[in-house]
């Protein structure tokens, strides 16, 4: 396979022609797709059609399946699936507010996934929209001196705190909420990871810090350390840093969740918006 690859937002993100995902590819093949992935932060593919065990069998040429805590979630038959749908899928709980916030991907964990690979199947009519950061060039473009400052501070990732604020929102558009059980509060403790992370495979540093799961600075004042991550998204957010992807049904978006945030933007909830994601386990980020 010559896989053909277009750049198309200023600092990342490749636009892939002429693969078919549903394919059972092989190893070369996987080697292309994962050294775009390294070079571009996040690769568009259009014009897919994926079966779930499609879906998933391509995501685990990447490395195993990272099964979400709420369990809630994910597709009865296919729990390596989180269905990301406004009315539900198959039982799954709807999510109404889903990611509409600056975030990389379970970062409250101790090994956050390596990449996730959202698939859409249904899509509202306009909004909807993800957005992508490139963290990595977020963090290139800082002061030599911001880079001082940060280099080496560890911040606090947490779930329990955003998962309790979009629940009330959920709750203005479902009739009915859910509570964690006590096991699954239990798979959730704080963790630490750096600010700055070294990217395992090609050595690019990147902001490591969220608006969705990065609750403080260790060991740093609490109104220094919030100023100090609000500084830092701000940053991070702006226009130069950030590609806004328009869905239609059978994109699939793929990307590296180590040097990536990305939100959900609003949409009007009389349409279903109905995306299914899998996602890569990763390391201990360094």
């Amino acid at each position: 396979m010559s896989l053909v690859v277009r750049q198309i937002c200023g600092t990342f993100v490749g636009e892939v022609d002429a693969v078919n995902l549903a394919d059972d590819h092989g190893d070369s093949e996987i080697v292309d797709i994962r050294d775009a992935l390294l070079e571009h932060g996040v690769l568009v593919f259009h014009g897919q059609d994926l079966s779930s065990e499609e879906q998933v069998r391509f995501s685990q040429k990447f490395g195993p399946s990272e099964i979400h805590t709420v369990k809630q979630y994910l597709l009865p038959d296919f729990p390596e699936i989180i269905a990301l749908a406004s009315r539900g899928d198959k039982g799954t709980k709807p999510v109404a507010n889903g990611g509409a916030y600056w975030h990389s991907d379970i970062t409250y964990k101790a090994r956050p996934p390596m990449g996730s690979i959202l698939y859409a199947l249904e899509v509202p009519p306009s909004g909807g929209d993800t957005l992508y950061c490139d963290m990595a060039g977020a963090y290139e473009a800082l002061s030599d001196e911001m880079k001082d400052r940060i280099n080496g501070l560890k911040a606090v990732h947490s779930y329990l705190p955003r998962f309790l604020a979009s629940r009330k929102v959920d709750e203005g558009f479902q009739k009915e909420g859910f509570e964690l059980s006590d096991a699954q509060k239990a798979e959730l403790p704080e963790v630490v990871h750096p600010i700055v992370r070294t990217h395992p495979e090609n050595g690019r540093k990147a902001l490591f810090i969220n608006e969705g799961f990065t609750v403080r600075v260790e060991g740093m004042d609490e109104a220094e350390g919030k100023a100090l991550l609000e500084e830092l998204a701000a940053h991070a957010t702006q226009g130069r840093f950030v590609y806004a992807h328009q869905w239609s049904v059978g994109d699939v978006v793929f990307w590296d969740n180590r040097v990536t945030m990305h939100k959900a933007t609003e949409y009007d909830r009389q349409y279903p918006r109905r995306m299914h994601r899998t996602t890569v386990q990763g390391d201990v980020p360094l």
